[in-house]
C-alpha cells in the first residue's frame, strides 16, 4: 500500500526528431519531464489526482522502484507541482 504517496512513471518520450535525428534514450527523468499517474494512496488527500493523469513533480523528491518490470517513482502528493488537463 502506497498510503500516504503517488506512484508515477514517466512520460513516453519522443525517440527521433520530425527531421529523423534519434534522441538519447536516459532513462533519468528531469525536472521539466512529465510523469503519468499510476496509482494514487488512499490516504494522500489528492482527491484531484487520478490514475492516468499527467503531473508534473519534484523527481528528485521522488523514490525510484521497478513495478512489474516498470520503472516508477513513489512521491508525496505535495511534491506534485501540476497536473495537465
Amino acid at each position: 500500500m502506497i498510503g500516504e504517496q503517488v506512484l508515477v512513471a514517466a512520460a513516453p518520450k519522443e525517440t527521433k526528431t520530425e527531421g529523423g535525428i534519434i534522441l538519447s534514450s536516459e532513462v533519468k527523468a528531469t525536472a521539466s519531464e512529465p510523469g503519468i499517474v499510476i496509482a494514487v494512496g488512499p490516504a494522500t488527500g489528492a482527491a484531484h489526482l487520478n490514475k492516468g493523469d499527467t503531473v508534473y513533480l519534484s523527481w528528485d523528491k521522488a523514490m525510484p522502484v521497478r513495478i512489474g518490470g516498470q520503472d516508477a517513482v513513489i512521491v508525496a502528493a505535495e511534491h506534485i507541482k501540476a497536473i495537465l488537463t
